[in-house]
């Protein structure tokens, strides 16, 4: 810029003081260094030109004023501006020789002390050498026992209890039993069997010893959940007793003890059995959720039997589901005994109960309904605990089991004692040979009797044999009654009452099952009368017939000329009765009761008639011959039978 500027002044300075005068310039511009470069200037683009651009606004900034002084002393300017700028920047290097001259001798002092350092630092170095070497050691040993340590703390947390467990497990009468308690005990156990491994390394003194500790917490253990839970089972001696979680856990974990699980057991069955009776003895003499005291119905035999027996019924299936409850997976055999043990506190209350109403029955239909009731019971009371009335069951079935025994014996006394006041009266038939009234009210307090039977319990072997010990003990005094009823009857007479008192016995008797045996019996009975009644009745035909004597003397083979003659005054007869059997029959055997037996009477005395008849025609053919026969009887045995069938 400033040769450029220079150029510039020069050129105006030399155009000014000689613009006359010719030059050989003038005269060849295009040779001259100064217009060529004059030219240049003029033709360059400043636009692109940054350098002439940046020199130019820095001399905007110190230039006030273009003038031309301005310009003829803008070298010296500039001259004099570079030399000020040299003397700052030379002052300014003046002052950062000095720092550098004094930072030297720091650095210089820094090395020095540093090289103390160094020097004392070898010293110290060579002097601890063994303390070092010493430290390392002890570190290393540090490590390891602290390797150990963890090692010892494992082992001890794996295979034995820390104070806070073994005091939990010794402090149950404080804090109870509870999760926290279950859970150190399963780790007992645990500890307790993986000292077995133990057992089978080097280990074995300590396996050993572990095993001897953790037996010792067991056991105390133990003791300690037997008497807590004892201790609870003693409280579950209300109606709704609260069997918790831990509780059966408890007895749970006490199984693997059974000497104290037993004794926990038994003192449930005793918190329950008094429990039971006091609620039996309310139920019986107090109002409760289930309404008047059941003692309010004591003038109802079969009612106040049977509200203490439904009531019984419940209370065991209400154990039943505490046992179920308590025991969780309870075996059958346990709960069965268990619930023996607790209803046996109701046996003397209901037995002393029952055994009044038992004595105090006259009526045979309501015993034999109590019997029923007891039986009844007394097999659900079986199914359901076990055993029978034989001994060796559980009391309840046994007190039970004799209640009804005890019954059964006082029904047949009470029935024979009915039985015989019934029948204590000696009547006479009455004339058209039917069964008296006494007959009829024996048989209806049979037909109550039988029609008072639990069709539920029919098939046990006790129902059957009380029903034939019944029917015995109703139908034989009757038969006995009407044979001694008949005892002034002809012979007749008495066949046929007494075949209509069994008719009616049977009929009645029939309507019932399990009454195939007294029923073959009664049939035989009607059957040996119905014999007699046909004999009669056939005497009767053969009488009207007037074949008696032919027939006697047939049968012996002694017919004579009298009997042919009687034969020959008979043909009329013969031929009236074949043609009219049924007319002919017996005014009694009319008074037979079922159509089957007059049907049965007729038939057999026709059968017996027509065999006299064969007889008869068998022999006179024999005595005189086809024509004689054909002539003097009526007709021939088979075309008698065709009339009379």
């Amino acid at each position: 810029l400033e040769v450029k500027m220079a150029d510039g002044a020069a050129s105006s300075t030399s155009t000014t003081s000689s613009p006359t005068a010719p030059t050989s310039s003038s005269r060849t511009p295009q040779q001259n260094p100064l217009s060529k470069k004059l030219t240049k200037i003029l033709e360059s683009n400043l636009d692109n030109d940054r350098d002439t651009l940046e020199a130019l606004e820095v001399l905007s900034g110190f230039l006030e004023k273009n003038t031309l002084q301005v310009r003829r002393n803008l070298r010296s300017d500039l001259e004099k501006r570079s030399l000020g700028l040299n003397e700052s920047f030379l002052q300014c290097v003046g002052k950062l020789v000095g720092e550098v001259k004094g930072l030297q001798e720091e650095t210089a002092a820094m090395k020095s002390c540093c090289d103390d350092m160094q020097e004392r630092l070898a010293g110290a170095k060579s002097k601890t050498s063994t303390l070092l070497r010493e430290t390392a050691e002890l570190q290393h040993r540090s490590k390891q026992l602290e390797m150990k340590g963890r090692v010892v703390d494992a082992f001890l947390h794996r295979f034995d209890l820390s104070p806070k467990e073994a005091e939990r497990l010794a402090s149950t009468r404080d804090l109870g039993v509870d999760d926290a308690f279950f859970s150190i005990m399963e780790r007992v156990k645990r500890i307790h069997e993986d000292c077995k491994a133990l057992l089978r390394t080097s280990q074995q003194r300590a396996g050993l010893e572990i095993m001897e500790a953790m037996a010792m917490h067991l056991e105390s253990a133990y003791e300690q959940l037997y008497h807590w839970t004892q201790g609870r089972c003693r409280v579950l001696n209300l109606e709704y007793p609260d069997i918790n979680r831990n509780l059966c856990r408890a007895l749970q974990e006490l199984k693997q003890r059974p000497i104290l699980y037993q004794y926990c057991i038994d003192e449930y069955n005793i918190a329950r059995r008094m429990s039971l009776v006091r609620l039996f003895i309310d139920a019986l003499t107090r109002d409760g959720d289930s309404g008047r005291p059941i003692e309010l119905h004591s003038h109802d035999p079969l009612r106040y039997c049977s509200d203490m027996l439904g009531w019984l019924h419940q209370a065991i299936a209400t154990e039943n589901d505490h046992i179920n409850s308590l025991l969780r997976d309870p075996e059958s055999e346990k709960a069965v005994a268990m619930l023996g043990v607790i209803t046996e506190g109701a046996c003397r209350p209901l037995h002393m109960r029952i055994e009044q109403v038992v004595v105090s029955i006259s009526d045979a239909v309501v015993a034999y309904q109590l019997v029923n009731l007891l039986r009844y019971y007394s097999g659900v009371f079986q199914d359901l605990l076990g055993g029978g009335g034989g001994g060796g069951g559980a009391p309840l079935v046994q007190t039970v089991g004799d209640l009804t025994e005890l019954q059964s014996k006082m029904l047949f006394s009470t029935l024979n004692v009915q039985t015989s006041k019934i029948l204590e009266a000696m009547e006479l038939p009455l004339s058209h040979l039917a069964a008296t009234p006494t007959v009829n009210e024996m048989l209806s307090l049979l037909q109550k009797i039988l029609a008072s039977r639990d069709m539920n319990s029919l098939a046990s072997g006790n129902q059957e044999r009380d029903l034939k010990l019944i029917l015995s003990t109703c139908i034989d005094p009757v038969v006995q009654h009407c044979s001694e009823s008949a005892l002034r009857l002809s012979r007749l007479e008495k066949a046929v009452f007494m075949t209509n008192c069994l008719y009616v016995i049977q009929s009645t008797v029939s309507l019932y099952e399990f009454t195939e045996h007294q029923l073959e019996i009664l049939e035989a009975q009607i059957q040996i009368h119905l014999k007699t009644i046909v004999s009669e009745q056939f005497a009767h035909f053969i009488g009207i017939t007037g074949i008696s004597d032919v027939y006697s003397a047939a049968v012996n083979s002694q017919l004579t000329d009298q009997h042919f003659e009687v034969l020959e005054k008979c043909l009329q007869k013969l031929k009236l009765f074949s043609s009219a059997a049924d007319e002919h029959q017996l005014a009694q055997c009319r008074l037979l009761l079922g159509l089957r037996l007059r049907e049965e009477v007729q038939r057999g005395a026709l059968e017996l008639f027509l065999e006299a008849y064969t007889t008869v025609f068998n022999a006179v053919l024999a005595e005189k011959g086809d024509d004689y026969a054909s002539t003097h009887l009526p007709h021939t045995p088979d075309q008698l039978k065709l009339l009379l069938s």
